[in-house]
């Protein structure tokens, strides 16, 4: 494989294979894009500097070149995803040095090809399939920056990510029981405890070892992530996220569709503070004040569903969990997975090929620390294909683990595309494909079909019940994510929020869009945002809420596709129990 300092020359190369009967004119900087930054070279890169400066091209032979540039991407692609990978499922000093110089190699390929693409005047390629190909390849993020302020920012993010993934704290009733991590110590608490003093404890411990421990660090990024955005043209970060999404409205689209949604929020929010303050005491929650944020069975209060028990409107038998169930038939986190792809067979989609069998995570190891979000993997090469996870035996997870198959599906069926175009119509569309098909799976038809289910639940109640969960998961993980990635539009803003402000401005957005409250007293020491890894990571959130959206127009057209639901009579196929396992049409809709 090329290593970075020779891949622009290797570019170039191609370019000269390729054009060189061309008469090609003097070096010159293009305004199609506005001017550059001056990029600051290492002494290596300036030893190569009259090879690598890349000419304005006019007659270039673009389907060459850009053959060229994805069979070297998807080299380096492969590389960089393999190390990220060896990170994330054992988390050591060396497979983090290791995924940093991978990360970038990877970067300063995409610097070079970022070049030599900003040399060729679009206005030239008239086949508007390149044209486009050439827009994405200019558009490269941090790539762009000079080699320092790279490295720079790479060890800014993996030194968030550090602090964020290995934190730990001490049981609040034992304080000699230390260790205990998010995943699946934390998680289990902050869903299961209802002890006020203890989630209250959790929760505050948790921002203590994350949040405020990588705020200063967080305030350098960001100033490094804007600069990465003018050298790509944009105004700051905010604007280069929204980018994809190719809607000079985006905010306002987001702003409409939550206006749309927000009173069957303020709805759901009531009584659901109504349910919790029969159960805390009305002494803890006022009638009429923001909701807790540490009462809501997740570390974040992003997903409510794991407050059901407290919270449901008929209580009792009038409720689907095939957890139980799941564990008597013996099933394993394997089996989970293979229940998910007979779901993909079903509809007449593509099997898992042998690499996912084999190189997948689906339960945590004990010899090692492994990042246990659940993430859906693409090594670039058309064959390799994962997933890690590490699932326990439960319903949640059986859905999720048909979630993040979604993921290997769609990658599966856009590996044939050059590389830059191997992704979904925009950031939130994955998202949106793999919650759609959870829409299926939490069916009781469908759990019936899996032997999981053998009681009738032809019932109002239950209808009512599950209807309730559904709305616990999705609406307050709507305002969460609308919440997170305004703030960060907002701090990336030019002098918008400064970093005195960074918690106060956290929680008033908080409470606007989701109506919780920190339970105590916070100040600008904290960071809370920074204890959500999106932020420490430095990814866009908003896809959440765009994917929350789109899942349910996708459910519809599927169910309509699979003759399972009728707009027209939706009172006799109701769309929430459309199960769209088994048909053929709805698979080939999907594709």
């Amino acid at each position: 494989m090329p290593r970075p300092e020779h891949l622009a020359v290797l570019l170039l190369s191609v370019l000269a294979s390729v054009a060189a009967q061309l008469d090609l004119p003097p070096l010159y900087e293009t305004e199609e894009r506005g001017p550059r930054p001056r990029v600051e070279l290492s002494s290596r890169e300036q030893e190569n500097q009259d090879v690598r400066k890349p000419p304005h091209f006019s007659n270039v032979d673009v389907p060459a070149l850009l053959q060229e540039i994805d069979e070297l991407g998807t080299q380096q692609c492969t590389s960089n995803v393999l190390a990220q990978w060896n990170y994330e499922t054992n988390v050591n000093e060396v497979s983090q040095l290791s995924a940093l110089q991978e990360q970038l190699e990877y970067a300063r390929f995409q610097h070079a090809v970022w070049e030599v693409i900003n040399k060729i005047p679009l206005e030239h390629v008239k086949d508007r399939k390149f044209r486009r190909e050439l827009q994405h390849l200019a558009t490269v993020g941090p790539a762009a920056l000079p080699p320092e302020l790279l490295d720079r920012y790479h060890h800014l993010i993996n030194d968030m990510l550090a602090v964020y993934n290995t934190a730990t704290i001490c049981a609040h009733h034992d304080p000699f029981k230390c260790g205990l991590r998010l995943e699946p110590e934390l998680t289990l608490i902050m869903a299961r405890s209802r002890d006020w003093d203890e989630l209250q404890y959790v929760w505050f411990e948790w921002r203590r070892r994350t949040g405020q421990k990588i705020r200063d660090l967080f305030e350098q990024m960001a100033h490094v992530s804007n600069q990465a955005a003018h050298y790509n043209n944009f105004t700051d970060t905010g604007e280069y996220w929204i980018f994809p999404y190719e809607s000079p409205t985006f905010r306002f689209d987001v702003e409409d569709a939550w206006d749309a949604i927000k009173p069957l929020y303020v709805q759901l929010h009531t009584y659901v503070r109504r349910k919790l303050r029969d159960h805390y005491g009305p002494e803890k929650i006022h009638r009429r004040a923001p909701i807790p944020a540490h009462i809501l069975g997740n570390m974040w209060g992003q997903s409510w569903g794991n407050i059901l028990d407290v919270t449901i409107p008929y209580p009792g038998k009038h409720f689907i969990d095939v957890t139980p169930e799941m564990q008597a038939q013996g099933y394993t986190p394997i089996t989970m997975f293979k229940i998910a792809e007979q779901f993909y067979l079903s509809l007449n989609m593509t099997p898992m090929p042998p690499e996912f069998w084999e190189k997948s995570i689906f339960e945590e190891l004990p010899d090692r620390h492994v990042i246990c979000q659940p993430s859906a993997w693409d090594f670039c090469n058309g064959k390799d294909f994962r997933i890690k996870m590490c699932a326990h035996v439960n319903m949640k997870d059986l859905i999720t683990a048909h979630h993040e198959m979604a993921h290997i599906q769609f990658f599966m069926h856009y590996a044939h595309l050059p590389k830059v175009f191997r992704d979904g119509a925009n950031p939130g569309f994955h998202e949106a494909v793999g919650e759609a098909i959870g829409l299926s799976i939490s069916t009781p038809e469908h759990l019936q079909s899996l032997g999981l289910l053998t009681r009738s639940v032809d019932h109002l109640a239950h209808d009512i019940n599950f209807l309730f969960s559904q709305a616990l998961d999705k609406l307050p993980f709507m305002a969460f994510a609308l919440t997170m990635d305004t703030w960060r539009w907002d701090v990336f803003g030019q002098g918008a929020i400064g970093k005195d402000r960074y918690n106060c401005h956290w929680w008033r957005l908080s409470e606007k869009y989701t109506g919780i409250k920190p339970p105590l007293l916070r100040s600008e020491i904290d960071f809370d945002p920074g204890s959500k890894y999106h932020v420490p990571a430095n990814i866009p959130y908003i896809r959440y809420f765009v994917g929350s959206v789109l899942q349910y127009q996708i459910h519809r057209a599927l169910c309509i596709k699979a003759g399972r639901y009728d707009p027209n009579d939706p009172h006799h196929k109701p769309l929430h129990k459309c199960d769209i396992s088994r048909s053929h049409a709805a698979g080939e809709l999907l594709k």
